[in-house]
């Protein structure tokens, strides 16, 4: 009678143990750090000089930056590399105290969003040629989130001709989860459109 208990007990013990290991797993999944929370947790503590805090979480987009360069392709991997370089190399600065004003900090994220807006783009454009239409809508719906934080980062003045890109990638996202190919022929041209403004934007925000 004791072996069969002794098992039970042995076996219970392994789900158990199994079961916590998939909830520890799934805690750190979901508490992996937001480049945005990253970001703005970076600024207030660089306002409140607390520099060496704030170098830390620049550091921790940094290696966010690093993260997606290795799951990127070959067209959006030097963009998140070289953002990520930027990060570290500000990072660097803030904790030596050689960032006079918040400006520089805000610059450079807006950039790295705007690396993460181009990514997301390429993963878009790729899906939809490929008819995965919920992917496609997904990572257009990224690429718009990224653009308008960085428009954010950036403070400056959204002209209307951006304004009117991002509604229609914003609506095109959506249609592309909800109906799939019915709107594959409009969205080359939005797709375009919107990389095109990504490129023009960051001509305006480049080092």
């Amino acid at each position: 009678m004791c072996y069969p208990i002794r098992l039970f007990v042995l076996a219970l013990f392994v789900i158990l143990f199994a079961g916590l290991v998939l909830c520890t797993a799934g805690a750190n999944q979901e508490s992996s750090p937001d480049i945005e929370q990253s970001f703005l947790k970076a600024k207030q503590a660089y306002l409140e000089n607390n520099l060496n805090r704030a170098a830390t979480y620049i550091n921790d987009g940094a290696a966010y930056m690093k993260n997606q360069a290795q799951k990127a392709s070959s067209k959006a991997k030097h963009s998140l590399n070289e953002s990520a370089r930027e990060l570290e190399e500000l990072a660097v600065d803030v904790k030596q105290g050689l960032v006079s004003s918040p400006k520089k900090i805000e610059d450079a994220f807006a950039r790295a969003h705007l690396a993460l807006a181009s990514n997301e783009h390429v993963r878009a454009t790729k899906s939809w040629s490929q008819k995965k239409y919920d992917q496609a809508g997904e990572a257009l719906q990224s690429a718009n989130e990224h653009v308008e934080k960085s428009l954010s980062w950036a403070g400056g003045k959204i002209e209307k001709g951006m304004t009117d890109t991002m509604t229609k990638s914003n609506e095109l996202a959506a249609k592309l989860k909800q109906k799939g190919a019915s709107v594959s022929e409009e969205a080359g041209k939005t797709l375009r459109d919107i990389g095109s403004s990504i490129e023009d934007f960051k001509k305006r925000i480049s080092r």
